[in-house]
């Protein structure tokens, strides 16, 4: 968001991801802290996420600036509060650019104090989304709109993904740092991104695993972005648990200790996504169209009752539409959806096939009356998916909206619930 840029109002009844969403260590801020000598952990976005400051050699090594300019000047008064050190390097943990929509202001200060400008370094992955996010803003700021629970047209026009500065150095695979002092490895990290980095200091046994390790369920298969793979991001953890780490910093949530708790999570998480895939990959085999496997999948009750991966921001069922999407296409084997006509036309044509519209809408209520909503919703949308303006497509809409709102009272995942109140609260979302 612009600097100087009001948050608008949530919608009524929308879950605040930043008070209350396990991915960011629960309701608690986690506090400047040090985490080993001449290395220090603080949020980046209010409350969540941890950036990295380290010491390396009479330099620092900055990783992550700052969800906005007046935040990140907070991030460095903690820092200038602990060491006086130049920041030599700035690393984008990953390209989603509100992490770093502080970096303006580190490069400022570098160059209030006299020092160097910091370089900017970041996986070469990067700059493919950077363009991606030049070309898609104001797509991505809608995206925002729907997923974290703001009003219609709240977002929009407010520069949220603005690409402030590009990357000065990039890497494929690995880079070693040429540093005065602490040893550190950038290491290319596919998981939530294909342009992750994560960063191995090996003097002090300390892995950052950027957002391959987050305090939630993988974020694979958001509605509304683009692929993300589970295999990727299985395969990365498999690339972590290779190194003799004793403490794991995690993109959110508190720090894990121990090489036998940072192994436990690896593989848990990595075991419960390869899991989600070959389930999914046996059942297209099989035949099965994608409905049917998201609802005969069972999640063993290891993962879903296991500390290190809560469902409250991704979800089984995300990652199961995912590996499907990756591996079968769009298509949803219904022949009338390979070439679709116009929603206008389409709609107004079944519309002027219902003979009995109140039929619909009786039974469309009593599903929800049974505590049937998802039925519900697919009755209903016989009539409130129609573009025209009619009493009966007005009432239809009006009992989406109660359907979505008691969808929302039971949903599965964060954004899942957000989706529904956005259309409860009556968002133009179909």
């Amino acid at each position: 968001m612009s600097p100087g840029a009001k948050q608008p109002e949530r919608i009524e009844n929308s879950v605040d991801w930043f008070a209350s969403n396990a991915t960011g260590g629960g309701a608690t801020s986690l506090p400047f802290r040090e985490v080993a000598a001449g290395m220090w952990l603080q949020d980046i976005q209010y409350g969540t996420g941890n950036a990295l400051t380290a010491d390396i050699g009479g330099a620092l090594l900055q990783v992550d600036t700052g969800i906005a300019p007046h935040h990140a000047k907070g991030m460095i008064a903690n820092v200038r509060g602990v060491t006086d050190a130049p920041v030599s390097t700035i690393v984008y943990s990953h390209g989603h650019t509100a992490y770093n929509h502080g970096v303006e202001v580190w490069i400022a200060e570098s160059e209030r104090r006299g020092d160097p400008r910091p370089t900017v370094v970041a996986h070469r992955n990067v700059l493919h989304r950077l363009q991606r996010y030049r070309e898609t803003q104001e797509y991505l700021e809608r995206v925002t709109e729907w997923q974290f629970g703001f009003p219609t047209e709240s977002i929009v026009g407010t520069q949220m993904f603005e690409v402030l500065v590009d990357p000065d150095v990039t890497y494929i695979d690995e880079l070693e740092l040429d540093t005065a002092g602490r040893r550190v490895t950038l290491i290319h990290c596919h998981a939530e991104t294909d342009d992750g980095t994560g960063l191995w200091f090996p003097d002090d046994r300390i892995l950052y695993g950027g957002n391959a390790t987050i305090g939630s369920f993988p974020n694979i298969g958001s509605p509304l972005r683009s692929p993300r793979d589970p295999r990727a991001w299985a395969d990365q953890l498999d690339t972590y648990l290779q190194f003799p780490a004793e403490i794991l910093i995690r993109e959110y949530g508190p720090e894990v200790h121990g090489a036998d708790a940072i192994r436990d999570m690896l593989t848990t998480v990595r075991d419960a996504l390869r899991y989600l895939r070959s389930e999914t990959i046996e059942r297209m085999n099989a035949g099965m169209v994608i409905e049917d496997v998201v609802n005969d999948i069972d999640y063993p009750d290891e993962y879903a009752n296991s500390p290190w991966m809560p469902q409250s921001y991704g979800c089984a069922e995300y990652v199961i539409r995912e590996v499907w999407r990756i591996e079968a296409g769009w298509w949803d084997r219904n022949i009338t959806s390979v070439h679709p006509a116009p929603v206008a036309a389409s709609t107004t044509a079944v519309l002027d096939a219902i003979a009995d519209k109140q039929a619909v809408l009786d039974a469309a209520r009593a599903h929800l009356a049974n505590g049937e909503a998802q039925l519900g919703l697919h009755v209903i949308d016989l009539l409130a998916m129609a573009t025209v303006d009619t009493p009966e497509v007005r009432e239809a809409r009006e009992v989406k909206q109660a359907l979505a709102a008691a969808l929302a009272e039971n949903s599965p995942t964060y954004m899942s619930e957000n989706y529904y109140r956005a259309v409860a609260a009556g968002h133009p979302a179909r």
